[in-house]
């Protein structure tokens, strides 16, 4: 019989850890103590994370791991929900992950599901890592870095005609059904966010919003892959030059340069997207080569414009009803959306309308 799907950390008791590894199957101990220290609700946007940490009474195993549940705070839980992202990490880490060959991933040692509860739970791996400023940006090496993992896990699944059946896509689901709440909450975030919009991206993220649906279908006709579809600077874990991908919450099936797109415009500050964004999407294109994935350089430069256009609208979608209750992470999320406005000016998305 399954255990409980914790709902929230007070929930974690020694018992429910043992049964937690005994229902993953991953790590045969027993667990003599632990501790839970919840993390600070800046870590992560929709989804409440906590560390605990462990002794064992028998056998060996990480000494810490990492628990992620369902947000607390209600506006970061709707915009979960309207996304099901916290069973699609669940459903990831059970069926995609054992297949991902070659991609850093923390080892999940329990998923757990309760749908009519509304609880889902995984408990991961902690990953020790380097530091990382986002106001400051990726440095050079972590963006070739995260660029190469990038490729290489797109190429693992480049125009797959057997997507797992739960998971949202272009091909499937499309995101059509985004746009009645776009065009609700659009407007909404352009008065909220007015002054970190420059030049005329307010309007077009306002034109965009009715044709999303359409755009949805014709996109669904082109090379898709899976995607992260959250792949920022906050989202990956650095070692030197390896990069762990985390928070799978949203993965789909769409364009690659949805995650491209994301991550240059998100993770650089505006003066080194604007030095090295070209290059860097050379680099990915190489790097798929090199895998065996030959891409049209002109098809993909177009699709780049249209995935930023793409994230003007869900990060706005997403922001527009958002507060996320400290100063410091409001700052992220203002410095995120004026580097994706931004980046959309200078390659003048506009004319895609």
């Amino acid at each position: 019989m399954a255990i409980p799907v914790p709902a929230t950390f007070a929930d974690v008791t020694l018992e429910w850890m043992q049964g937690a590894l005994a229902e993953g199957e991953v790590l045969d101990a027993e667990v003599a103590s632990l501790a839970v220290e919840p993390m600070a609700a800046s870590k992560g946007l929709i989804g409440d994370l906590a560390t605990i940490g462990v002794t064992y009474a028998r056998g060996e195993g990480p000494a810490t791991f990492v628990l992620k549940l369902p947000a607390a705070n209600p506006d970061s839980r709707r915009i979960g929900e309207m996304l099901n992202a916290y069973g699609r990490e669940v459903a990831f880490y059970r069926h995609v992950a054992p297949h991902a060959a070659g991609t850093r991933l923390a080892t999940c040692y329990y998923s757990g599901e309760d749908d009519s509860a509304g609880r889902w739970a995984v408990l991961l791996e902690h990953i020790e890592a380097d530091e990382f400023d986002f106001i400051a940006g990726a440095t050079t090496a972590q963006a070739n870095a995260a660029v190469d993992a990038l490729a290489d896990f797109h190429h693992l699944w480049w125009d797959e005609q057997t997507p797992f059946v739960w998971m949202p896509g272009f091909d499937v689901t499309g995101v059509g059904g985004l746009q009645p709440l776009w065009l609700s909450n659009l407007p909404v975030f352009v008065d909220k966010y007015r002054a970190s919009l420059p030049g005329s991206t307010a309007e077009w993220v306002l034109a965009f919003a009715p044709q999303l649906a359409a755009w949805s279908r014709r996109a669904a006709t082109e090379p898709l892959t899976m995607v992260h579809s959250d792949y920022r600077i906050d989202n990956l874990l650095f070692q030197g030059d390896q990069v762990t991908m985390i928070d799978w919450q949203t993965a789909m099936r769409a364009p690659a340069a949805m995650d491209l797109s994301c991550f240059i415009a998100t993770s650089l500050d505006v003066d080194d997207r604007r030095a090295h964004e070209a290059g860097l999407i050379l680099c990915y294109l190489d790097r798929l080569r090199s895998n065996g994935t030959d891409v049209d350089p002109e098809w993909f430069a177009t699709s780049y414009d249209e995935n930023l256009l793409w994230w003007m609208g869900q990060f706005g979608n997403n922001l527009a009803h958002l507060d996320p209750g400290d100063a410091a992470t409001q700052a992220g999320l203002t410095t995120m959306v004026e580097r994706v406005y931004t980046a959309a000016l200078d390659r003048n998305v506009g004319r895609l309308l």
